[in-house]
Parts: structure tokens; sequence; C-alpha cells
């Protein structure tokens, strides 16, 4: 198994930290996968406009399982990515999880509040295209200013359970012709920016469209609201064996109880005690999947003293008990 946790800052210092785990040097900014662990690549890109992309084809041997922390600082990134031949992949996003065991096609934004996983099963083929987006960026190239509120804009979006969009034929054109170099001599930076950001203005325009057809089941988010509850969110996981109370948490944020529950789970997808359970349990299969700590030792340090309740949270979380994940 290849497995990485990170902190997002830069496309560039990321594939320079996979490169350093994987033991593997950098050509042209690009890795390419040896036949021991399976083919194809991973290549880092900086637009003329400094904007960073990673583009990646490529096949692996191993299941390879990639954990992005979420941030304090503001971005964006955004993906269109078509995996394929897959017996079965898995992302998290927050709260949100996908399992698919069929092709996996789709166009899709996150942000820098949420952690992001993603778990391949071997021999799966990834076609992926990422770029990393500010808010300036967005609002000079998409005309997304201050008062669209970009980030509360996503945040309904995402709790209103709007989130994919297809790779239809079109994306999957200049996928496909992004995924190969340029067949035309001249700036191949120019090339590759004035694609994406078709691929990128294609996902806005669907986006806003979806928004404006389930206005109904947006949240009424602002700025304020949003950066009490990141706030509030830091404080609930800081201890994962001890949570605080949702009294403590209401305090610590100066609103009442019931508007502290309604913030939290319009911003991050669930009440409180069941996002903080989420992560404990994604805490506890992270320990056991490096295999230096025992089921006890996990549980313990997650706050159980009573074993058996460990196992039954893990089984309710993943399907299956810390024994199984094992093996």
């Amino acid at each position: 198994m290849i497995a990485l946790q990170y902190e997002l800052t830069t496309y560039k210092k990321f594939l320079e930290d996979l490169s350093v785990f994987l033991d593997i040097p950098l050509i042209d900014h690009t890795l390419y996968f040896p036949a021991t662990i399976g083919k194809g690549y991973i290549k880092y890109l900086q637009l003329p406009d400094k904007t960073e992309v990673l583009i990646a084809y490529f096949r692996l041997k191993n299941d390879f399982v990639l954990e992005r922390k979420k941030d304090a600082k503001e971005y964006y990134t955004f993906c269109c990515e078509e995996i394929s031949e897959l017996k079965e992949f898995s992302m998290t996003i927050g709260a949100d999880q996908l399992q698919a065991t069929e092709k996996f096609s789709a166009m899709y934004l996150t942000s820098f509040l949420y952690d992001v996983g993603y778990h391949l099963k071997p021999d799966t083929q990834v076609s992926s295209i990422r770029m990393l987006l500010t808010p300036e960026w967005m609002r000079n190239y998409l005309g997304l200013d201050q008062q669209a509120a970009v980030l509360a804009q996503y945040l309904q979006m995402k709790t209103a359970g709007i989130l994919y969009k297809k790779v239809d034929a079109a994306a999957r054109e200049i996928m496909k012709e992004l995924l190969q170099k340029p067949r035309t001599a001249g700036a191949p930076a120019l090339f590759y920016q004035s694609r994406l950001l078709h691929l990128v203005e294609k996902f806005f325009q669907w986006m806003n469209e979806s928004l404006q057809q389930h206005p109904h089941r947006t949240q009424d988010l602002s700025r304020h609201d949003i950066e009490r509850m990141r706030k509030t969110e830091l404080h609930l996981l800081r201890n994962l064996a001890a949570p605080p109370t949702i009294k403590e948490l209401a305090k610590m944020a100066a609103i009442s109880e019931s508007k502290l529950k309604k913030l939290f789970k319009a911003v991050y997808g669930l009440p409180p005690y069941e996002y903080f359970q989420k992560h404990r349990m994604d805490k506890a299969r992270t320990m056991l999947l490096t295999g230096q700590y025992s089921i006890k030792d996990v549980g313990y340090a997650l706050g159980y003293t009573n074993l058996s309740n460990f196992t039954l949270a893990f089984k309710k979380a993943f399907g299956l008990l810390p024994s199984d994940l094992l093996k």
C-alpha cells in the first residue's frame, strides 16, 4: 500500500514530497512511476498567470491512499477526472463520502475547509486534471467579486448535495488533449491555459445553473458564520479522545446551542458529534494502517475504555472490524 498524508501548500511541493516519499526522482517536473510500482506519470505545470496544475495519467499495482488535511489558508482545487477499470474507489470531502465500483467521471470543487481523502485499489486507471485556485483568480477570471461570497456559494452548493458534474464529451476531448503533448509548436503554457480555463468555465456555468435550480435547498450563510464555525470545528477536533460538549462549543462561539447545531450542519454537513465521531474513526483507520499500533492501543488512544465499544463504532463507520482491516 502507498499511503500519504499531506497539507497542501503548493502543487510543486506536493509533487516534490511524493517524489521523496516514493524515492522516485522528478524529471522535468514530472514523476514517472517505475514498473515496480505501476506505470504512468504525474506532471506539474505553472501557467503564465502563476496558477498551478497537476496532470496525471497512471495505473498502480498497489492500493493508493491520499489524505489532504484541511488548512487555514483559503484556496480551492478544481478537479476533472475519470477513474476507470476499478474494483473500488472511495473519496471523502469533509463529511461527504462517495464510493464507486464502476467508472467515476466527474468535475468538482474542493475547498481548504475540508479534509479530502482518496483510496484507489490496484490496477485502477486514473486520468486527472487539477488546478489550484485562489479567490483572487476566481474573481479575476470568473467574475466572482467579493459580494458573490465565493466561499459561501461553494458551501451552499455542497450542503445542498450538488457537488459533481459528469465529464461530458467536450470536457473529455479537452482532457485527451491535455494528457498528450501539444501537437503544435509555440508556447505550451498558453496551450494548457486556454483549455484549462475552458474546463473551469464549463464547471462554474453548470454550478451557477444548479444553484439557481435549487434555491430552496441552500442555506443563508455569512462569511462571519463560516469563520465562526471553522473555529468551532478546530476546537471540536482538538482532542479526539474527549470531545467538548455542545454547551461548551456554543459558549465559545457566543451563540445558542440550537443555532450552533444548525450552522455547523450547514457548513460541515453533519451535526457536531457525528462529525467528531467520523474524524475519530478516520484517525483510528489511519493509525491501524500504519502497522505501528495494536487495536487496543488505538482504542485507548481515542478515548475508548471499553474495546468492544471501539470495535462496534469502527464497524459502524467502515462496515468491517478493525481486525479485518489489518488482514
